[in-house]
């Protein structure tokens, strides 16, 4: 299963690539998941006792969250380090859900009829549940159009999602990344020009901590329990009394 398969995505169905396509208003319409949804489907699964393979999880789950740093100094992102940032999501099962955004055509700028489904995703976002999370804004478009064109307009369209979050529910910028990756990772490779490529997609990549490379906080140790109270000496038994002379 490829990065693009995770079933969190936003899909942006208003022409994301340079289509002229006008879509009729039932075509327009949204999908839109409420906050709890959402948050049902970011949080983080625990599983229930021991499990053999949490351990890799978490280990690719720190290499992509050193790589997101990463990519946050970097002016361009090499082909080849967003294949690797897509294998690392996919390898550390990152939880995910779909929401629909509907932009503007062949522009970043989010539609009115978006506001519902990304008022939602704030809340989510915003959910103490969710408070220590990270998420990757990923942006991804159809096979229309040239392959810098495509990618330059979806990591416009991720970044105005960021923006949003950040702007209206003041989602810490520090806890979101964002990438565009064009039409590599299609969504439906039998149909390139379908409308599930024209997406963004959320992946919760973990803690928060771990995204900013911050030591996890050791575990306070446990308070001595208070010292056991001196046994109280027992009483000497009263001494008999002399008996009185003869």
């Amino acid at each position: 299963m490829r990065f693009f398969r995770s079933t969190l995505a936003i899909a942006a169905v208003a022409a994301f690539g340079i289509s002229g396509l006008v879509l009729p208003p039932a075509a327009m319409a949204q999908d839109v998941k409420s906050a709890d949804v959402i948050v049902k489907g970011l949080a983080p699964v625990k599983s229930r006792g021991f499990d053999p393979q949490a351990p890799e999880r978490e280990a690719k789950q720190k290499e992509l969250n050193a790589k997101l740093r990463e990519f946050k100094t970097t002016r361009q992102i090499t082909v080849e380090a967003r294949d690797e940032v897509a294998k690392l999501v996919e390898e550390s099962k990152a939880p995910n859900v779909d929401v629909q955004i509907l932009f503007a055509f062949d522009s970043a700028e989010i539609l009115p009829e978006a506001r519902p489904s990304l008022d939602e995703l704030g809340k989510a976002l915003s959910d103490p549940k969710l408070a220590d999370g990270s998420f990757l804004i990923a942006g991804h478009t159809d096979a229309k159009g040239s392959d810098a064109y495509n990618l330059a307009l979806s990591q416009r369209r991720a970044e105005s999602v960021k923006e949003f979050l950040v702007t209206t529910y003041h989602v810490n910028p520090d806890h979101l990344s964002v990438i565009g990756f064009g039409e590599e990772q299609l969504k439906n490779k039998d149909d390139p020009l379908a409308d599930e490529n024209r997406r963004v997609q959320i992946v919760n990549t973990g803690s928060a901590t771990v995204a900013e490379g911050k030591p996890t906080p050791a575990p306070e140790p446990a308070a001595a329990p208070p010292p056991a109270a001196a046994p109280t000496p027992e009483a000497a038994p009263p001494a008999e009394a002399a008996p009185p002379p003869q």
